[in-house]
């Protein structure tokens, strides 16, 4: 016997079936909705930005404590990411919504230069 979950909708199959045959030994329907809250209600999330522009994700088992997820990508790799032609669409991204964006990206390119400047104060005066 192995277990399976078949995710659909509003509604899963949550079951076992015969390894050797494939065929449904048991069955039973939930609500996704229920599903997805076990799931979120034992699992904990942290993103962290590490001093180089990394941004590392992990999702963690609560009851376990174990890891289950860990993704780590760039802040330009993030950016580019939402950036695509395609994404833009799915997402009908405004010129306005385009322009926030800039603005906090230029925010945050603007307190990186003044932490090198203090950076580099703190380092001349040692």
């Amino acid at each position: 016997m192995r277990p399976f979950v078949e995710y659909g909708g509003a509604t899963s199959n949550v079951g076992y079936r015969d390894a050797s045959t494939g065929q449904v030994v048991t069955l039973v329907e939930i609500p996704s909705e229920a599903i997805e809250r076990a799931i979120f209600a034992s699992v904990s999330v942290e993103i962290a930005l590490s001093g180089d522009g990394e941004i590392a994700s992990t999702a963690t088992g609560t009851l376990s404590g174990c890891s289950i997820a860990k993704n780590t990508m760039s802040i330009d790799q993030l950016v580019e990411a939402f950036l695509s032609s395609d994404n833009l669409h799915m997402e009908e991204v405004t010129k306005q919504d385009l322009e926030g964006l800039l603005a906090r990206l230029q925010k945050s390119i603007d307190a990186v230069r003044r932490s090198i400047a203090l950076l580099q104060l703190a380092t001349s005066q040692v």
